[in-house]
């Protein structure tokens, strides 16, 4: 009883040889990468509206691999268009570059990656789209 480990806790990505486990890049170039945001259909139904459609406030760094595009902190691949219920997709996908023209020809290191993703998720950005205005309705 005390003292012993359960033995029926199986961890499904052990058993899963054929997917293979995701590490980040040693560095990443700035053309290279992409800012998006993530949107899926729901599986939840309304009463009124059936299924809902959800999508993030904050922006991902993507990598493209041709058709798809790649998570770099989780190496999670996205499609562009709406396949499956609760499976997120692209939307809103701009080259950083474009968004950030001074960071143009930068090689941002792994440990740097995080910063960048601050740098373009910061207050003012989210205050553009509203965010803001939403938290301070929410708080009347």
């Amino acid at each position: 009883m005390f003292g012993k480990k359960k033995k029926n806790v199986v961890d499904v990505r052990d058993n899963n040889d054929s997917q293979e486990k995701y590490t980040m890049k040693e560095s990443y170039n700035a053309e290279d990468l992409y800012l998006a945001r993530l949107k899926w259909v729901s599986s939840d139904n309304v009463d009124f509206s059936g299924p809902m459609n959800k999508e993030t406030e904050i922006k991902y760094l993507f990598e493209k691999e041709g058709e798809r595009y790649k998570e770099i902190f989780t190496g999670f691949e996205a499609d562009i268009i709406e396949k499956h219920f609760n499976l997120p997709y692209v939307i809103d996908i701009m080259p950083l570059i474009e968004v950030h023209e001074d960071l143009k020809g930068t090689i941002f290191p792994r440990l740097g990656m995080l910063t960048l993703f601050n740098v373009v998720n910061k207050k003012e950005n989210q205050e553009e789209r509203g965010f803001q205005k939403k938290l301070e309705s929410d708080n009347k």
